[in-house]
């Protein structure tokens, strides 16, 4: 059974390289492991200031800005110019995770989960903790969340959706159109983290409904599939 928090988080980015983008916005929500609520204080929410001179940028190897990118996230060079600096957003980010690690150890650490974080957030989970921490001592992987557990609400959706022909994309607006969720501030880390939220928690509902009424123990035991 689990006890530990859920982190439902978000990236925004100035491109499409997980090892290389400029984080321009991260936002997350605390879920409580049980009771599946978010949790008292359980909402972070910053913009973040990428290096937004190309030159510089490709430098330090980063991709730059790209305006595609800021159509998308709606954010202006402007706006982004005043945010403040990574290393100081990545650090109350990091407080705020902790707060939800009941033990401070790397076990009983919050689960990332998101939409698509496998494949994209936590690449940069891992760069951030390589620049800023924090790390694992034993093996210098990201220190932040769950060493060992992850939620990627695509691949839940995958499960779901993979046999519905009807179903064309997994992208996040795909689902909010099959779903009826608006997209009202799609693109905001803000708005998808509390939509991917609500999406990983009809989910556990779900499962918690149903996981009751199968019999796994020994489902297996004579050869044959018996779920």
């Amino acid at each position: 059974m689990n006890y530990r928090d859920i982190i439902v988080f978000d990236f925004e980015t100035g491109s499409r390289n997980p090892y290389k983008t400029q984080p321009t916005q991260i936002a997350a929500v605390a879920i409580h492991g049980r009771k599946l609520t978010i949790q008292p204080g359980g909402i972070f929410n910053s913009e973040i200031r990428p290096i937004l001179d190309d030159d510089k940028a490709i430098e330090m190897g980063l991709d730059p800005v790209e305006d595609e990118a800021l159509a998308v996230t709606r954010k202006t060079r402007e706006e982004l110019a005043k945010a403040p600096q990574l290393k100081t957003v990545w650090k109350k980010f990091s407080n705020f995770v902790n707060k939800y690690n009941f033990k401070k150890t790397n076990w009983t650490a919050p689960i990332p989960a998101g939409y698509n974080i496998i494949g994209f957030d936590m690449p940069i989970v891992e760069r951030m903790c390589s620049e800023h921490g924090p790390t694992n001592a034993k093996n210098g992987r990201q220190g932040l969340f769950n060493p060992i557990y992850k939620i990627d609400l695509m691949d839940t959706v995958w499960l779901w959706m993979e046999n519905n022909a009807d179903v064309k994309s997994l992208s996040m607006d795909s689902m909010r159109d099959l779903l009826g969720m608006s997209k009202e501030n799609a693109h905001d880390a803000k708005q998808d983290v509390l939509d991917t939220a609500n999406l990983m928690i009809a989910f556990m509902k779900l499962h918690r409904r149903i996981a009751p009424t199968v019999k796994f123990e020994k489902a297996f035991a004579d050869g044959n599939i018996h779920l």
